[in-house]
Order: structure tokens, then C-alpha cells, then sequence
């Protein structure tokens, strides 16, 4: 080395050094962000022109032009069921997000939409500087939040991944573990 590479990593470490702090800081929990469900039904006794129409109508409010968020439970008529999820699909919305549920030969259909929303909490407005004597502004980790809240597309996923099934540890440590033996040449 140098010694004006020296020389620097000294004048770095001393100045870093003065820097640290041993007062614990104290962080505000953040307001939670809240899922609300919104549920509308609807009920068809046929899919005439008019009916399929109104069930068209139906959806798109439902969705608020977001048909990738709306979920479907339909229960009824098998025939009428068929065809509410055809017409459902023609209007972008997902097979994974319609479900049926008590399926029967002759009557109407129900058609229950529900659309989760996700209310962030209310941020307060950025007062000075970022670092108090003890504390921490609190507007970060709420506009943080608040991004996360209108970036999801599913809420619910903000309270629980269904998507993915709990694993057992020892059985993910396993490429460690093999990583590890074939690293240090124990390995066969």
C-alpha cells in the first residue's frame, strides 16, 4: 500500500468513527394499512340479451375497471353458471379469480362479486429535520406504506401469501449443506 492510501483509510476510519452513536432511537410504529372487502350480488333467472347485458353491467361496476382485482363466487344452475363465467372471461377477468360453489341443475345463478381495497393510513406532513434528538420522522415509514397500498393488486396478500405453502427448514438447508461439504472437499 501506499502511504497515501494509508494515510486516507486512517482519515476515513477516525472520521467515521466520531460519527456513531449509543442513544437508542426511538421508531413510531406505523398505522396499519386496512383491507376492506366490497361485496355486490347479483341474481339471474336466464342469460337473454337483456340479462347478459345487465350481468355485463354488473362486472364492470364491480371492478371499477379493474377486472384483474374482482372475484367471483357463483352458485346456482349449472347451464347459468357456465355461461356467467363465460361472459366473465370475455371481460378480461381471470379463471383463477371465479369460483362455483353449489352447483344444480334448474334454477337461477348468483353472482357475488367481491373487490378488496386497500386504505392506507394518513401521512402526516414531513416536519424538518430528519433526525431529532431521539426520534424518527414518522412520514417515511408511512409513505412507504402508503406506496406499498397502491401498488398491490391483491390486498389480501398484504395479510396473508396463499400462493405459498409453508416448507419445512431443514429441507431448504440442504443446498447449504452441500455447498458447504463440497467447498471443503468432504464431499463423496
Amino acid at each position: 500500500m501506499t502511504l497515501r492510501t494509508v494515510i486516507l483509510l486512517i482519515t476515513l476510519t477516525t472520521s467515521v468513527s466520531g460519527c456513531t452513536s449509543t442513544a437508542p432511537i426511538y421508531v413510531e410504529p406505523p398505522a396499519p394499512i386496512l383491507i376492506q372487502q366490497e361485496t355486490t350480488v347479483l341474481i339471474l333467472e336466464s342469460l337473454g340479451a337483456s340479462e347478459r347485458q345487465r350481468l355485463r353491467v354488473f362486472l364492470k361496476k364491480a371492478s371499477r375497471g379493474r377486472p384483474d382485482a374482482v372475484h367471483l363466487l357463483i352458485s346456482g344452475s349449472s347451464r347459468l353458471s357456465a355461461e356467467a363465467v363465460h361472459q366473465a372471461r370475455q371481460m378480461a377477468i381471470n379463471a383463477y379469480n371465479i369460483h362455483l360453489l353449489d352447483q344444480h341443475e334448474a334454477g337461477a345463478v348468483r353472482i357475488e362479486a367481491i373487490v378488496y381495497h386497500a386504505r392506507p393510513p394518513v401521512c402526516p406532513s414531513y416536519s424538518g429535520r430528519l433526525l431529532k434528538d431521539n426520534s424518527f420522522e414518522q412520514t417515511l415509514g408511512c409513505s412507504t406504506q402508503r406506496n406499498l397500498a397502491a401498488m398491490v393488486n391483491d390486498p389480501r396478500d398484504l395479510l396473508d401469501n396463499r400462493a405459498i405453502v409453508p416448507s419445512d427448514g431443514d429441507r431448504a438447508a440442504i443446498p447449504v449443506a452441500t455447498y458447504r461439504t463440497f467447498a471443503t472437499g468432504k464431499g463423496s
